[in-house]
């Protein structure tokens, strides 16, 4: 039975100031005291307090946990577990990007079906659905506000674990582009690139269907059009709120449409260098893309003929080459074309990063599969 699914959460918020208007959706959902989940950046450029405010002036009590490391691990999802239980929270509120939201699914689906996190690996794994979640997100890039996915690092292993999971996704998702104004110019290119990725390897994808890629071929364009803005002037309102629709719109495609090889080999830098993944992503991107051309031309082109309709490349090969260019260039513009040695990777450690990559879920929807040879080569070139 070929029959595709699409997921969401229940509701979503958008637009400046739409933060202020999460009081009101809370006292619907009559919840009382919520264990606030996200990192100490978070907290020192002032984010945490604004939505702290808001909870305080709508008389919601919450504790803070803001211990959650750039890739959480599982000591973190422990420590969430253990406050939320020990403060007698009845809700989960994730503030930050991918890191805190995905800490955040990791808590609410152990509060709910316990055991531990290993037993969650795969697809669908629980029996029962998490606390209620609230995912604010301060980055346009993960879209992990709108993802049954999270990924979680066993620290002893260096492995990222990988669960998908329809129990554990937000209730609500926030994307308020005030909270984002303040956000570093580096961190803006390597999330907008994260997002970008997440568009480029969805549209490409074996799980693909036509809903899906409709939402990566607008996020692309997007993208393109407003991420070099926002990185240059960090508080251009219209740049940061047309962001967070285009990661929305990457989010909805890779989240239903899955992902490739990029992904693939960037956790396992996450794991083992704890790398940023966003900009993993976008350093290995264009090699990856060349990689795949050899059977993706096809979805490559289309991208290029969408976005660039007056280079109306001859050929398939063509059209990916072009996509290839366009997006090398956005990585210079934004700072994001950097090798990977620049970031302490080593050339001792790409056999075993191969190894790694081949063992990751995102890899089976890949439109090439490759060797670990294969796998090697790509981070030498990245390297």
């Amino acid at each position: 039975m070929n029959c595709k699914s699409f997921f969401l959460p229940c509701e979503s918020l958008f637009g400046p100031g739409c933060l202020r208007g999460l009081g009101e959706e809370l006292g619907k959902k009559g919840v009382n005291k919520a264990l606030l989940v996200t990192d100490k950046g978070v907290v020192a450029c002032g984010v945490a307090k604004k939505v702290a405010s808001m909870l305080e002036e709508n008389r919601i009590a919450y504790v803070l946990y803001a211990d959650v490391e750039p890739n959480p691990t599982l000591k973190n999802v422990e420590q969430g577990v253990a406050a939320y239980q020990r403060e007698g929270c009845d809700f989960l509120i994730a503030l930050g990007g991918g890191s805190p939201n995905d800490c955040a699914k990791a808590i609410g689906i152990l509060l709910s079906n316990g055991g531990d996190l290993h037993d969650y690996q795969g697809l669908d794994q629980s029996r029962h659905r998490a606390p209620p979640i609230i995912a604010i997100n301060t980055t346009a890039g993960t879209a992990s506000e709108i993802s049954r996915a999270y990924l979680i690092t066993d620290e002893q292993t260096q492995v990222k674990m990988i669960m998908k999971d329809r129990n554990c996704m937000a209730d609500i998702a926030v994307n308020d582009p005030e909270l984002m104004t303040g956000l570093p110019g580096p961190l803006t290119a390597a999330t907008g690139m994260d997002a970008l990725t997440h568009a480029v390897e969805s549209y490409v994808s074996t799980r693909a269907f036509p809903l899906t890629q409709a939402f990566a071929r607008e996020a692309v364009e997007m993208i393109f059009r407003y991420l070099p803005k926002a990185v240059r002037e960090p508080g251009n309102l219209e740049a940061r709120e047309q962001m967070t629709y285009a990661q929305y719109l990457a989010g909805m495609s890779f989240g239903n449409g899955g992902l490739g090889l990029v992904h693939s080999m960037a956790h396992p830098l996450g794991a083992v260098y704890h790398l940023g993944h966003g900009i993993c992503n976008a350093i290995l991107l264009p090699y990856v893309i060349r990689f795949n051309t050899q059977a993706a031309a096809a979805g490559y082109a289309q991208l290029a003929n969408f976005l660039w309709p007056a280079a109306a490349p001859r050929s398939d090969e063509e059209g990916a080459r072009l996509l290839l260019e366009k997006i090398r260039g956005l990585s210079e513009e934004v700072g994001t074309l950097i090798p990977l040695k620049e970031l302490g990777v080593k050339s001792e450690d790409l056999f075993m990063l191969a190894e790694k990559a081949l063992a990751d879920g995102n890899l089976a929807s890949n439109p090439v599969q490759p060797t670990a040879e294969q796998v090697q080569a790509l981070y030498q070139e990245a390297l």
